[in-house]
C-alpha cells in the first residue's frame, strides 16, 4: 500500500522537528463524524466530496473484506446525521485494489474512481459505481498502461473518463530520473476503450498530480508536479538531477497540449499540488514550495491563479515563515461562492499537527483552526488531512490520513 510504516516513521519525524510559528486561530469547532478502527471499518479515507443533500461520498485505502491481507479497501457514503455507509467493497485481482484517490460524482449519482493496484494482488484500474451499488471495473487496454493511479478523474457530458497516470510513458523519458516515465493522460470511453492522449517528456512536464479539470468549453487542465525547466529544483529534493519544479498545462478539446506556466521556484513557486476551476474558467492551485525563501531554501510556498483566457499566471498568497515551516498541503483547494479560498496544512499550527486556513479575496490568511496536538502518536481529530469540501453553511468537511482513537484516520466537521 501507498502508506509504509518507512513512510510514517519519516512523517512523524517531520512533525516533531518542525517549530510551529503561533498563529490566531478564529475559534472554529471541530466535530469527528467517524474514527476509523481496521480491519472491516477501514484505514486510511482518501478525500471527500459532497452532493447537493448533504451526504459525503469517499473511499478507505484499505479494509472492508478480509481478502488483500487488510483489506482490498472500498467506496462509503456519510449521511447527513453523521452515520457511514460501505458501498461497495473491492476484492482484488482485476476487480482492482487499494483506492487512494477521491471519487467524483455525475449528475445521474454514478460514483468514479481509481485504484492504486498492487503487482501481487490486484491491478490499478478506473471504477463506476451505480446508485445501486453495482460496480464496474476498467483495466487498461491499447496503449495505455496503468502503473499506479493516485489522482481522481474528471468526466465529461458524453460519459467520457480523463485520468493521469503519473509514472506512465517512456522510462526515464529522457531525463534519466530513476527509471521511471514522466508520466501520461489518458481517455477512456462509456465502454471501456482507453488511449493516451498526451505522454510527458519532462520539459512539458513531470509526474501529473492531483487531477484534471474541465471548464465550460471542454478543455481540460492540469498540474504536473515536477519537470518545465530541468536545472530547477523543487521542494525537497537538492540532488544533481533536478526534477524541475513543475508546470500547468492544457489539453483543448481537439487534443492539443500546451503549457500555460512554467514554475521557477523564485516568487511563482514550485511543485503545483492540484488545480480547481472557478465558475469564469479561471484556475487555482497551491504551490507546494517557492516564494518566500528566508530561512528556507525550498521555499514556504505560494497561492496562484490562472486566467486560461489570457493565460496570466498571478501570486494570490505567498506563505511565509510567521505562518509555516513546512510546505506540506493537503492536495487541493476549495472556493466558497464569494470567492474565499480555503485549504489545510499537513502540520504546523498551534499544534503542529496542521490547520484549516482560508484566504480571503483580499489576500488575508486567517487560521480557522488547529488541529488537537499529538500523545503517542494519536488524537482524537487525526492528522494529516487529505483534502477539504465545504458544507453550506460557511462549514468544512474533511478527512484525516491518520490518527484518531485508533490511528486509522478520521472524517471531520468543522463549523464557525
Amino acid at each position: 500500500m501507498r502508506t509504509s510504516q518507512s513512510l510514517i516513521s519519516t512523517i512523524l519525524a517531520l512533525t516533531l522537528l518542525t517549530i510551529a510559528a503561533p498563529l490566531t486561530n478564529a475559534q472554529y469547532t471541530l466535530t469527528v463524524l467517524h474514527t476509523f478502527t481496521g480491519s472491516t471499518d477501514g484505514v486510511y479515507p482518501t478525500s471527500l466530496i459532497r452532493d447537493a443533500e448533504g451526504k459525503l461520498y469517499g473511499a478507505a485505502e484499505a479494509g472492508g473484506n478480509n481478502l488483500c491481507g487488510f483489506g482490498c479497501g472500498y467506496v462509503f457514503e456519510v449521511e447527513p446525521g453523521g452515520k457511514l455507509n460501505d458501498l461497495y467493497d473491492f476484492t482484488g485481482g482485476n476487480n482492482g485494489v487499494y483506492p487512494i484517490a477521491a471519487v467524483v460524482r455525475d449528475g445521474s449519482g454514478n460514483l468514479y474512481g481509481t485504484t492504486q493496484g498492487s503487482g501481487f494482488s490486484g491491478l490499478s484500474v478506473v471504477y463506476k459505481l451505480t446508485p445501486e451499488d453495482k460496480e464496474t471495473s476498467y483495466a487498461p487496454s491499447g496503449d495505455v498502461n496503468f502503473g499506479s493511479l493516485d489522482s481522481p478523474v474528471a468526466l465529461d457530458a458524453k460519459g467520457n473518463v480523463y485520468g493521469m497516470v503519473p509514472y506512465g510513458g517512456v522510462p526515464n523519458c529522457g531525463w534519466d530520473y530513476h527509471g521511471l516515465g514522466c508520466g501520461t493522460l489518458f481517455k477512456m470511453t462509456p465502454d471501456g476503450k482507453f488511449t493516451t492522449i498526451h505522454t510527458f517528456t519532462g520539459t512539458d512536464g513531470m509526474y501529473p498530480e492531483s487531477g484534471l479539470v474541465r471548464d465550460s468549453k471542454g478543455n481540460l487542465y492540469g498540474a504536473a508536479m515536477f519537470g518545465g525547466i530541468r536545472t530547477c529544483r523543487a521542494a525537497g529534493n537538492h540532488n544533481d538531477n533536478a526534477p524541475g519544479c513543475g508546470a500547468i498545462f492544457k489539453v483543448d478539446v481537439n487534443g492539443k497540449y500546451s503549457v500555460l506556466h512554467t514554475f521557477s521556484n523564485h516568487k511563482d513557486g514550485a511543485g503545483p499540488l492540484g488545480l480547481i476551476i472557478d465558475s469564469e474558467d479561471n484556475l487555482y492551485g497551491i504551490g507546494s514550495g517557492g516564494g518566500d525563501h528566508h530561512g528556507s531554501p525550498d521555499g514556504y510556498g505560494t497561492i496562484f491563479k490562472v486566467d486560461t483566457k489570457t493565460g496570466v499566471f498571478s501570486v494570490l498568497f505567498t506563505f511565509t515563515p510567521e505562518i509555516t515551516r513546512s510546505s506540506w498541503f493537503a492536495n487541493l483547494l476549495v472556493r466558497d461562492s464569494e470567492g474565499n479560498l480555503y485549504g489545510a496544512q499537513k502540520f504546523d499550527g498551534a499544534n503542529n499537527t496542521g490547520c484549516l486556513f482560508r484566504i480571503d479575496t483580499k489576500g488575508k490568511y486567517t487560521d480557522l483552526y488547529d488541529f488537537n496536538e499529538l500523545e503517542g502518536g494519536k488524537n482524537e481529530d487525526g492528522f494529516l488531512p487529505q483534502g477539504v469540501t465545504l458544507g453550506a453553511q460557511g462549514d468544512v468537511y474533511g478527512s484525516m490520513m491518520l490518527g484518531g482513537s485508533a490511528g486509522f484516520g478520521t472524517l471531520f466537521h468543522i463549523t464557525p
